[in-house]
């Protein structure tokens, strides 16, 4: 029978649709609350979660004691930002709020006060410590921005429940953020992978093409979101956190597919800053160490494709 339950959560909204055998509402009402619960501890727009206390709280050199829930999101995040040598990086917030692109009058911030920010901002200066579960910021003024990473850490800890209720059939929304448990099952009961479209670039209400996905999940990073132009050059908000600058447009989007939900996120960011090559060579390596399913869609800004042969891309 199928479930569906919709809540507010992240900043955006949330969906999950599951075939569930029994409990159903129950099942997805835990989700719902774990979902908020995860929001306490990860917001930075509430100034009493537990990240927002980290960030404001710590002194330079003192090791403090996070929650499991908090040390875990950290070192997945910190493990990419190695991997990527800084291209995907938590700590550039503050080069973020520096340019304010939700602003209605968005400016060029100068070279001084970029290089100003910059002095705080790169992940070697966090350190975690697994033996006592500690965080240590080496820096006065350090800030931790989950982002849209917040949301693919929390796709996957719900689709951890959802299994381990039993639930082997199930697609969830999270603010663009897709997962998709099982297969589809059409009229006759056959099954196939599920087709899910990814926008175009240039005309966000039209599709650019097509993926397949079974127990993965995907996600998009591009320019296109918050973006300004002055004197005809195209500023974005995807930023280089080594140079405080947006990265020069190669690419206009990058879709990642994964079985693991918090890689799309932090690597559609990753590769979108590294470029169609050193993204490429990110993906390969990641999937060969880890195991796990992921590929990615990169659409030039030519409009021409890149794909990896695992994403199975069809354009419309």
């Amino acid at each position: 029978m199928e479930h569906t339950r919709a809540f507010l959560a992240y900043d955006t909204l949330c969906r999950i649709a599951a075939e569930i055998p029994e409990d159903g509402e129950q099942l997805l009402e835990q989700c719902e609350e774990e979902a908020h619960g995860l929001e306490r501890t990860l917001s930075m727009f509430d100034p009493d979660s537990e990240l927002s206390r980290l960030c404001r709280d710590i002194r330079p050199g003192e090791a403090v004691p996070v929650s499991e829930t908090l040390y875990t999101f950290l070192e997945q995040n910190l493990e990419i930002c190695r991997l990527s040598s800084g291209a995907f990086d938590p700590t550039v917030g503050p080069v973020v709020k520096l340019w304010d692109f939700l602003s209605q009058t968005p400016r060029i911030p100068s070279a001084e006060r970029i290089r100003a920010v910059l002095d705080r901002v790169g992940y070697q200066h966090v350190r975690l410590d697994r033996n006592t579960r500690t965080v240590t910021f080496d820096l006065s003024g350090i800030g931790l921005d989950p982002g849209a990473a917040g949301k693919g850490f929390a796709l996957g800890l719900t689709v951890d429940r959802l299994r381990q209720g039993g639930v082997r059939q199930a697609v969830l929304d999270y603010g663009g953020n897709l997962f998709v448990i099982g297969a589809h099952q059409d009229a006759q009961g056959g099954t196939r992978p599920w087709k899910v479209a990814i926008r175009d670039p240039d005309n966000t209400g039209s599709v650019f093409g097509t993926v397949q996905l079974q127990d993965a999940g995907i996600a998009t990073s591009s320019w296109y979101e918050h973006s300004f132009q002055k004197n005809g050059t195209v500023y974005h908000h995807l930023l280089d956190p080594r140079t405080g600058y947006p990265m020069p447009l190669t690419l206009k989007s990058v879709s990642i597919l994964s079985s693991r939900p918090v890689y799309t996120d932090l690597l559609s960011t990753a590769f979108f800053i590294l470029g169609e090559e050193e993204g490429g060579v990110l993906v390969d390596r990641l999937r060969r160490d880890s195991g796990e399913m992921i590929e990615y869609v990169a659409v030039r800004e030519d409009g021409t494709v890149a794909a990896s042969p695992g994403a199975a891309f069809a354009p419309a």
